[in-house]
């Protein structure tokens, strides 16, 4: 006790003798309680410590159902990107990050990808009509188009795409329609002429000229008889 009271006693001293070094000392002090004690007090709350969640599974679940989901583990949602996909109900989450299982803290949101709500939309750059319709075909299937009937109409090209229509519209260079769209293609049938049998021609002939010989004949027996 005796050795902390004259600890004590010295410290009191020193801060007589110095006033203006005890003064820097305690600043100093001050300010390593106010940037260090006190913001490490205070971290577990700033960063939310010890208030986890785990991402609950949200995929082939509706938007609405994953929001609903999400939310009662704490966290948000928010639409990172959609896809088109025709065997999945529009809507529907297909993909989550964080995954499923993961922890994470308590309101932070989950990027999801969801089905498009309605058929992407795609605009010709290139003509359709005045190719073959292979081309055509190969041209409406990479830009996600697969819904193609084919009509034939008399052409002098056979192959060769004619018209091309939606709900028919025309369609041709810049126009827009959804990948859902069913397109017909007016492809040309090349038509023979019809046979003709000259077999049959060349035997009429040879029968008009033999009648032509006959009344030749005739008339002149006729008038041989006469004189």
């Amino acid at each position: 006790m005796a050795e902390k009271t004259s600890f004590l006693t010295r410290i009191k001293a020193f801060c007589k003798k110095h006033p203006l070094v005890s003064g820097l000392c305690l600043m100093a002090l001050v300010g390593w309680i106010l940037l260090w004690i006190i913001p490490m007090t205070f971290l577990d709350f700033w960063t939310h410590h010890n208030d986890d969640a785990t991402v609950p599974e949200v995929k082939h679940l509706s938007y609405s159902e994953a929001k609903t989901t999400l939310n009662r583990a704490n966290l948000d949602i928010a639409i990172s990107d959609s896809i088109y996909n025709t065997s999945v109900p529009p809507g529907t989450v297909v993909e989550s990050w964080p995954k499923a299982g993961s922890q994470v803290k308590s309101g932070r949101k989950v990027y999801v990808t969801v089905t498009a709500f309605s058929p992407k939309n795609v605009t010709l750059s290139m003509p359709i009509t005045g190719v073959s319709v292979r081309q055509a075909v190969s041209y409406l299937n990479a830009l996600g188009i697969n819904g193609i009937r084919f009509v034939n109409v008399p052409s002098q090209y056979p192959d060769l795409v004619e018209r091309a229509t939606v709900d028919g519209r025309p369609l041709g260079v810049g126009s827009v329609l959804p990948v859902s769209a069913s397109v017909v293609l007016e492809v040309g049938t090349y038509k023979e002429p019809e046979n003709i049998d000259y077999t049959d021609s060349i035997s009429a002939e040879e029968q008009v000229a033999e009648e032509l010989m006959m009344s030749e004949e005739e008339a002149g027996a006729s008038t041989y008889s006469e004189e």
